[in-house]
């Protein structure tokens, strides 16, 4: 299994994160694409990225997701050319529909409904993939009207990888990517925020089934999951252990060991690789010389 940890701190440093995440051995990392989430700043998407391309030499990069809510999807294929290029080749490029209602509208933009969103996204990676592709793109449609000359760089298009979390968005977006990561937690933010007691209702069976529902559409697209994990002592994670108490998602929060465990026990689900972000810092340290012996 492949294990893929997201840079989401804005006060460190992403080369010095990268060199450290690439030297536990981790296979790739990613870049979380917020301006900010419950009051906590989140550093810039393709910055952070062009930075850690450029001192780690063997890691896998990917945006996780880049925002279809607050980017154009040409700005999106021509930051994925150019770290591409950046990266010799290292890059997947990862997008996704945006759930964050506040930061939306935080920047004066409409939040819309759950339609419409994933509408607009299938839209968006037929354009960026479009673009990554053949470097031109017409396309009219519900929400965008693109006539793109020409982009670059010129290489090879990399990976296009979506975050899909309900049967509407398998059915609408998995056919245009390379890659699916699965978002088993959408059903806890389709409020446009996170809300940890739906969270703790989540189990392993609704992963079972959008594996499934996947598998319908794509039998054999790549397929991944996005986890929040937390390992070692510490309030906040005391403080979600009493929410999560007993639910799968719980599962990933305690000791490196049982969360190494959890994690591992996806590949018998078809999961052939999990995007974590950490709740607390340390837990990446913690779980590395568990996981990636």
């Amino acid at each position: 299994m492949e294990f893929t940890p997201n840079l989401v701190d804005v006060a460190v440093a992403p080369a010095d994160w990268a060199r450290v995440r690439e030297a536990e051995g981790w296979h790739g990392l990613g870049v979380a694409d917020h301006l900010w989430d419950r009051g906590r700043p989140y550093p810039h998407l393709w910055v952070a990225l062009g930075a850690m391309a450029a001192v780690t030499s063997r890691v896998m990069l990917t945006s996780s997701f880049a925002n279809n809510l607050l980017r154009s999807p040409v700005d999106f294929a021509q930051g994925t050319l150019a770290m591409q290029q950046a990266s010799n080749g290292r890059f997947e490029a990862g997008l996704g529909a945006g759930w964050s209602r506040p930061e939306v509208e935080s920047t004066g933009l409409r939040y819309p409904p759950p339609g419409e969103r994933v509408r607009r996204y299938r839209e968006a990676m037929t354009i960026a993939g479009r673009l990554m592709r053949e470097r031109t793109c017409r396309f009219t449609g519900e929400f965008y009207d693109v006539d793109v000359e020409v982009l670059g760089p010129d290489v090879a298009a990399p990976p296009l990888v979506a975050s899909l979390g309900g049967p509407r968005s398998i059915e609408m977006v998995a056919p245009l990517v390379d890659r699916v990561e699965l978002k088993v937690s959408s059903a806890a933010t389709r409020g446009g925020s996170l809300d940890l007691a739906r969270l703790a209702t989540i189990t392993l069976d609704d992963l079972d089934r959008l594996v499934a529902l996947v598998r319908e559409v794509r039998p054999d697209v790549p397929l991944g999951v996005f986890l929040q994990i937390g390992c070692g002592q510490h309030p906040r994670l005391s403080a979600l252990s009493e929410v999560l108490a007993g639910s799968w998602f719980g599962s990933f929060i305690g000791e490196p060991e049982r969360v190494a465990d959890a994690l591992l026990a996806l590949e018998d689900h078809g999961i052939g690789r999990v995007q974590l972000t950490a709740y607390v810092d340390g837990t990446f340290e913690r779980l590395a010389p568990v996981l990636n012996r």
